[in-house]
């Protein structure tokens, strides 16, 4: 039983694909080895497609010219990370100052909005451990719970629609940070129009 050499087996690989390649080679050939491959193919592609060939074509990391603001949902999104931002902002400024809806809205103490919201997650409004309402509806019954989930739900669908858009990689990065501040934005200056 012969033992296979990988001296013999790696040459003899190399050959047969030196010798596929120099079979498929043409002279003078604009599209041969993909040099020239778009100006062929725009000759029969609808708007969309070129468009879309002009999107995905290789650009300089540093080129942005094809970037567009709008589009694939981006709108919306821009708009969830405003909402998201005013929902955390809101959410800071209670948390730094129990009263501020009190002082800014004249909210009651008691109500969604009030300095006492976490005593709405009790029976009775009275703090005993076995008094808690169920969890599940936690989100719905102060600020404090339902900035948070409201906000992060505007946060992962925003990731989502982005993450799942049909551009660059650099372009959702680019989507990505705007977002980011987007959001940090809309906190900041709800944080501060609240105290």
């Amino acid at each position: 039983m012969e033992t296979k050499n990988p001296y013999k087996q790696t040459p003899c690989v190399l050959l047969f694909l030196l010798a596929c390649l120099s079979l498929n080679a043409q002279k003078n050939c604009a599209t041969c080895w993909g040099q020239n491959d778009t100006a062929v193919l725009k000759q029969n592609l609808s708007t969309e497609d070129k468009q879309a060939l002009r999107l995905y074509s290789k650009l300089a990391w540093y080129d942005f010219s094809t970037y567009r603001l709008k589009g694939e949902g981006k709108r919306a999104v821009w708009i969830g990370y405003a909402l998201a931002g005013i929902l955390h902002g809101g959410r800071e400024a209670y948390h730094a100052e129990p009263t501020v809806f009190e002082k800014r809205f004249n909210a009651a103490p008691l109500s969604f909005f009030g300095s006492e919201q976490w005593k709405r997650q009790y029976y009775n409004r009275i703090p005993e451990p076995r008094a808690h309402k169920p969890e599940i509806w936690n989100s719905a019954r102060d600020y404090w719970h339902f900035s948070h989930t409201a906000g992060s739900t505007l946060w992962v669908s925003g990731a989502f629609v982005l993450g799942y858009s049909k551009q660059p990689l650099k372009y959702r990065l680019l989507d990505a940070a705007i977002a980011g501040i987007i959001t940090s934005a809309f906190a900041s200056t709800t944080y501060e129009l609240l105290r």
